[in-house]
């Protein structure tokens, strides 16, 4: 009996399996046909390994999923049904392995239930090639962190090594602020804020209800209904979007990243005409979030700068003036603040407006501290369209305004109306003081070449 299998990858599934980076995670909602992709991408890999001196593919994965029952009802049973053996080799079940073998391919695959820390050792002295994670957000990071020492080293260096080796997941979206969406996300998991450099890669698919939802044609008329379902249930396992904490409600539930993410960095607009605005937030954490309306009537948000534990005149220094003269030296800048920011410090009888002043810069308080004022200033720009394009995009380098964005910054739980004050609260805010200005019409064009001042006319370097 001859192996004929049929299959084509969904297009962000296929740029899933083109990817050779070490970690890769295939996000999406339920049904997208994640664990089939993975399955076929188990086989792949192995077939591109190069041939040993017999001629032989050989090498070997570990498939992991949380539970020994979910790996026998929904894993197990997905991978036989497209490479079932006997055709491909054989299983054997006492064991949970599979040594597959299809031409000159070769793979023992090893199908493991890996619940918590305590299932490290169950990984120890194993040699692998690479591992798929099923369901990966049930998956502890122990489990994760000892499987990456575990892979690459079979085929064993004398025998030439493996061609490729590396680790993936395929998942439904995990809750924000876990440690999965913050490694998914380029977070640091100690922090939730700062930049994490880990060289993942996450592939994330369309929402079921997307006119570009994937594998729609192998699923059952109305399999996307939202009826009778929960938002939540929706948020995740329709539209494949992060889930929320249960520390509290998101307060821009319109903001999608697949939608208000730019793919691309954003470009200003350098004439000289249409200012850099910055909004501000103050304090000994101030952050600051730097903007410009297109002549097209959308807010481009350019960049970001957060600080901890550090002065007004500070973080000016070090981290906004250096960042400014970096992108922006030859456009005018204006930067709008917490209104609070014209009272006096009790130190030095210099308020922050004056500090901000003394670095050469216009500066002026944003029209009112209103909270419900400055959300709706966001939320307006967020529903808007221009032609068809979203009215607000954010430069993707604005990591921590997106984590802020997608639901770091949020209500208090039981507590009516009333922000959660957090590490994500002061970059939010500062782009509410932005949004506050342009949406009153300040971003569109200069009155006079006095309004703002540019940084070279600042007279610093």
């Amino acid at each position: 009996m001859g192996l004929n299998i049929d299959y084509t990858p969904t297009p962000v599934a296929s740029k899933f399996m083109e990817c050779d980076a070490k970690m890769r995670v295939l996000m999406g909602p339920v049904g997208s046909g994640k664990s089939v992709c993975s399955s076929f991408e188990v086989i792949r890999r192995a077939s591109l390994q190069k041939p040993n001196e017999q001629g032989i593919r050989k090498s070997r994965a570990a498939i992991v999923r949380e539970t020994a029952r979910q790996l026998s009802d929904t894993t197990i049973k997905t991978f036989l049904d497209w490479f079932p053996p006997g055709v491909c080799g054989q299983f054997m079940r006492t064991t949970k392995t599979y040594f597959f073998k299809v031409g000159d391919v070769e793979c023992e695959i090893m199908f493991r239930a890996l619940d918590d820390s305590d299932d490290v050792a169950n990984l120890n002295s194993l040699e692998l090639t690479f591992a798929w994670f099923n369901e990966c957000r049930d998956i502890h990071p122990d489990i994760v962190d000892a499987m990456s020492k575990r892979i690459g080293r079979y085929p064993s260096a004398k025998d030439g090594g493996p061609s490729w080796f590396g680790m993936w997941g395929d998942t439904n979206p995990p809750t924000m602020e876990t440690w999965w969406y913050y490694q998914m996300e380029k977070l640091d998991p100690k922090d939730g804020i700062s930049h994490n450099d880990n060289g993942w890669e996450v592939f994330k698919q369309p929402s079921g209800r997307s006119p570009y939802a994937e594998n729609i044609e192998n699923l059952p008329e109305g399999y996307y209904d939202t009826q009778g379902r929960s938002e939540e249930y929706i948020r995740v396992y329709i539209d494949g979007e992060y889930g929320l904490s249960s520390a509290g409600q998101p307060v821009y539930k319109y903001f999608r990243p697949d939608y208000h993410m730019a793919r691309e960095p954003l470009r200003h607009i350098s004439n000289g005409v249409r200012p850099i605005i910055i909004g501000m937030d103050l304090g000994l954490t101030p952050a600051a979030v730097i903007g410009q309306q297109d002549p097209r009537g959308r807010a481009l948000i350019l960049d970001e700068a957060v600080s901890f534990d550090m002065g007004v005149q500070r973080f000016m220094r070090t981290i906004l003036k250096p960042l400014i003269y970096e992108r922006f030296s030859e456009a005018p800048v204006l930067i709008v603040v917490d209104p609070a920011g014209v009272q006096r410090a009790q130190t030095d009888e210099r308020s922050a407006v004056d500090i901000i002043k003394a670095e050469g810069f216009r500066v002026i308080p944003a029209k009112t501290n209103n909270v419900t004022a400055r959300i709706s200033a966001v939320d307006d720009y967020l529903m808007r369209q221009v032609d068809g394009d979203p009215a607000f995009l954010v430069d993707p380098r604005c990591i921590k305004l997106k984590a802020a964005m997608m639901g770091g910054y949020k209500y208090k739980e039981r507590v009516v109306d009333t922000i959660d004050k957090n590490k994500h609260s002061h970059v939010a805010e500062a782009l509410q003081y932005l949004m506050l200005h342009i949406s009153a019409g300040g971003g569109e064009h200069l009155q006079s070449r006095r309004e703002v001042r540019t940084v070279a006319a600042a007279g610093w370097t």
